[in-house]
């Protein structure tokens, strides 16, 4: 159980960091891989797959989803930075401090008057 909870944890976390995007490229590269090869030899299909120039239906559509996802993060680290008057900071961290009074009994700081028996006493 906690190999498959450990499992789920970093699938989770690969998909939330963009993982899925590396994981279909494989998938597309593996799968222009097995097209080309009934048509040519293996060597060029493999050639053919990491040339760029035969880019498959589902190449083209992860990175044009890469490029929105791009796009969507540029935009949202792009705001409007406010200037904020120091008067408005100084009103907003000002603080009222109340006294505040403790009642400190004098029966708690009294020291003791017996003495320790002696010998020390001894337990079974």
């Amino acid at each position: 159980m906690r190999r498959f909870t450990l499992f789920v944890v970093l699938v989770a976390f690969t998909f939330s960091c963009g993982g899925q995007w590396p994981v279909l490229q494989c998938v597309a590269w593996a799968n222009m891989i097995r097209e080309y090869s009934e048509m040519v030899p293996l060597t060029q299909a493999v050639e053919m797959t990491f040339s760029g120039r035969y880019p498959c239906e589902l190449c083209k559509a992860i990175a044009q989803k890469k490029q929105e996802e791009n796009t969507k993060l540029a935009a949202t680290f792009k705001h409007e930075k406010k200037v904020v008057s120091p008067g408005l900071v100084v009103k907003a961290c000002s603080v009222t401090i109340t006294p505040q009074f403790f009642v400190v009994r004098s029966s708690l700081f009294q020291t003791r008057s017996d003495t320790p028996p002696t010998p020390p006493p001894r337990f079974a």
